[in-house]
């Protein structure tokens, strides 16, 4: 049989044959299709698990974030850190999570391990400012002050999103107090002046500058300060009456003794504009010295005086000075019997005989003689109060303009 008849035999199959193909292709058929419908089913599942699972751990990790926050809210770092650490078991590379468990870590004092994790997010973000700014508070904790001051000027210069004036501003001040503290007043002048020339819309601001300043020991820049805030539109007159109060003292540190009463005169105006600004005590405080300074001013012999009423001056403190030297004199002899001495305050005595009682017309022109009496005086004040204790009254006043001599008009 040639092959053409064989194939065409096979083509011819009988009846049963044909319903046995059939057969055997509808079962492949439905097998096929038992086996896809079971594939889908299975993928199905999988993915339902699946998204299940992950919404499942997705609402643990946030209910541990949230409780991590909540315990922070109420002052519980130490608690928090657990919560922060369960929230990123389910999510380890979640920045957020990082991110609040290194602030709960440095919170709860657990400095290395706060430094390490915001180390790791600072890797990644190195210019970011509020990182540097944790960096650097950390390593004040350490007490690496150059990587510390490094940090901050890194905060400074970094990138802050939104209200990155403010939190400059904030930073500077920052790193101004912590160069106080490590002795370092020049370098923290220079970063308070800095701050203060982007703060002159700032009441506020400039009055924690001025505080500052003082603290720096930079009393000129502190009194141009203050004044910034007197003069201020819209500072408080809380505000104003702090600063003038704060300009008296400074202006009495440097024995400008004028423009500390007249800082305070202005205090007693501004205080009679706006009765409730500032405390009783306070107020009270003020008055005394306001009182002290007004004395002080009859007491002090300006050279812009007149030379008789310079040279009246002179005799009256003198006089003032001869009397308490006296009375101390005669209180260490009646405790101590006639015999008592004390070298200082007995060398006061052939001082003042050498001065040979001096009068006005002794005086007039005589300005040697004067600096000779004035001499006298303030060395009386200063003996007589370690011999005998603090002086009161004219001789507590006295005593005060002894140790700041220069006194500026």
């Amino acid at each position: 049989m040639s092959a053409a008849s064989a194939a065409e035999s096979k083509l011819h199959l009988t009846p049963a044959e044909r319903i046995q193909r059939r057969r055997l292709i509808v079962q492949d058929t439905l097998a096929l299709l038992s086996l896809t419908l079971i594939t889908i089913a299975i993928g199905v599942l999988t993915y339902f698990f699946f998204h299940s699972f992950a919404e499942h751990r997705s609402v643990l990790e946030k209910r541990w974030y949230q409780r991590g926050q909540v315990a922070m809210t109420q002052g519980h770092p130490a608690e928090a850190v657990e919560d922060f650490r369960s929230a990123l078991s389910f999510s380890s590379t979640n920045t957020d999570y990082q991110m609040a468990l290194a602030e709960a870590l440095a919170s709860s004092g657990r400095t290395e391990e706060a430094a390490a994790y915001f180390s790791t997010l600072h890797d990644a973000e190195p210019g970011d400012g509020y990182l540097n700014l944790q960096l650097a508070r950390l390593a004040v904790r350490r007490g690496n002050s150059q990587q510390a001051i490094d940090y901050y000027q890194s905060a400074l210069n970094g990138r802050w999103s939104g209200q990155g004036t403010e939190r400059r501003l904030q930073i500077r001040l920052e790193l101004a107090q912590y160069l106080i503290s490590l002795g370092r007043p020049v370098d923290a002048q220079g970063q308070l002046l800095a701050a203060e020339g982007n703060s002159l819309d700032n009441p506020a601001a400039l009055f924690k500058i001025a505080n500052l300043l003082r603290e720096a020991d930079d009393p000129t820049d502190a009194l141009t300060t203050y004044q910034r805030v007197e003069h201020h539109r819209n500072a408080a007159p809380a505000q104003v009456l702090a600063s003038l109060d704060a300009e008296s003292q400074i202006a009495a540190s440097l024995g400008q003794y004028k423009r500390a009463n007249q800082a305070l005169l202005r205090y007693m105006a501004k205080l009679h504009q706006h009765p409730s600004a500032g405390t009783p005590q306070q107020n009270q405080s003020v008055e005394l010295q306001l009182e002290k300074y007004q004395r002080m001013l009859q007491l002090i012999p300006f050279d812009s005086l007149l030379p008789r009423a310079h040279d009246i001056r002179l005799l009256q403190d003198a006089d003032i000075a001869h009397r308490r030297y006296e009375r101390c004199l005669q209180i260490l002899q009646s405790y101590n019997g006639p015999n008592a001495t004390n070298a200082d305050l007995l060398a006061l005595g052939p001082q003042w005989t050498a001065l040979g009682s001096p009068d006005v017309h002794a005086l007039q022109g005589n300005a040697p003689l004067q600096d000779r009496v004035t001499a006298w005086t303030n060395q009386a004040e200063i003996v007589t109060a370690k011999v005998c204790g603090t002086p009161t009254g004219d001789d507590a006043l006295l005593l005060q303009l002894a140790q700041t001599p220069d006194k500026a008009e």
